[in-house]
């Protein structure tokens, strides 16, 4: 029995809107830090809970931190279509989209040593792509090569190359000190290689808790050093997140099956919950019906009994956010009956006393 996981986001946070997600099937949200401050998710979890509980609901609320991931600084969206060039910085500086060449910025992870003439820059989970026309010591020039609407502070890969190392960022731990005793009931960290990570997180909550119970740690697994170490990881963490979409960025379209896999085996060798996620649905914020091949993994994710199924853009920004969850909801009772939905951590929920932990 899988767990449906919702990402928050513009397409849900109607209260009306929220209401139908939840009733639809939804079992856990998520909330984003990559383009909004953790206090500003707080209260919108808050509001989740609320509009859950007067249902008779109590979904896991997971707080997802960004990691040192790479980001445009454009909080203004435009679309790709008709710009002949995109000037990028290296730096955070802010950026202007309203030229008539574009400037962005980039936060995180530093990417400037690694970019030459040639190079693509992928955009969000590759959907968008910028080949590097020339470099200076400051900025590159690109050129489009789709046309299609960037959206805010969307992620940059170089294929194969520019995805950040472990490790948690100062905005992580921050974040993660204010989490224990807070509406979040877990939090997911980014781009995690070894179990180092899990027990720093675990550490900086606990120095911060008060007295509160420590929340449990999703490591999420979107690199090729991530699924090498997957066993190391599962064995530390409440539960793991296969992000299929940076996973595919650095990995290339040839390798990516084989490692999602290899997370896939590897969770379930050490008995740790898994989670799916990354453009399971998409389609439907398009059509009326889903990808053949999405409709056929997703069933045979469900079929394997795989812990939770992560919803990302088609519930944050797509059209069709509630029918999305009813898709997925129906496919679960076709697969894995209409039984009660376990804990997404059940070792914590059998280890908690009578009444909670």
């Amino acid at each position: 029995m899988s767990r449906i996981v919702v990402t928050l986001g513009p397409a849900t946070q109607d209260p009306a809107i929220l209401e139908q997600v939840v009733k639809a099937g939804a079992d856990s949200f998520r909330f984003p830090a990559s383009k909004a401050s953790v206090a500003s998710l707080a209260d919108l979890a808050a509001g989740v809970s609320s509009v859950a509980a007067g249902l008779g609901r109590t979904p896991d609320l997971l707080l997802d931190l960004p990691g040192a991931k790479t980001r445009f600084t454009n909080d203004d969206q435009f679309s790709l279509k008709g710009v002949s060039r995109v000037l990028v910085h290296f730096a955070p500086v802010p950026s202007d989209v309203h030229r008539d060449v574009p400037v962005l910025g980039l936060t995180g992870a530093d990417i400037s040593g690694r970019v030459d003439a040639g190079d693509i820059l992928l955009v969000g989970d590759g959907e968008d792509a910028l080949r590097v026309e020339r470099v200076e010591p400051d900025h590159c020039v690109t050129i489009p090569l789709t046309t299609g609407f960037l959206g805010k502070r969307r992620g940059v890969a170089l294929p194969g190359g520019s995805v950040p190392a472990s490790g948690l960022t100062d905005r992580d731990r921050a974040a993660l000190e204010t989490v224990p005793g807070s509406v979040f009931g877990a939090v997911i960290i980014s781009f995690v290689e070894s179990a180092d990570a899990v027990r720093e997180a675990r550490a900086v909550m606990a120095a911060s808790a008060g007295g509160h119970a420590v929340p449990p740690v999703i490591a999420k697994v979107e690199t090729r050093a991530g699924a090498a170490a997957v066993r190391e990881i599962a064995a530390c963490a409440d539960a793991v997140l296969l992000g299929r979409g940076d996973l595919l960025l650095d990995s290339g379209p040839l390798e990516f099956f084989d490692l999602c896999e290899a997370v896939r085996t590897g969770t379930a060798e050490v008995g740790c919950p898994l989670v799916v996620g990354t453009q399971l649905l998409t389609s439907l914020s398009d059509g009326w019906l889903p990808h053949r091949s999405e409709l056929a993994y997703v069933s045979e994710l469900l079929r394997s009994g795989t812990s939770g199924l992560m919803l990302a853009d088609e519930t944050a920004a797509g059209t069709a956010p509630v029918r999305t969850v009813e898709l997925l909801r129906d496919l679960r009772e076709r697969y894995c009956g209409t039984g009660e939905v376990p804990p997404l951590f059940p070792a914590r929920a059998a280890a908690a006393p009578a009444g909670g932990e």
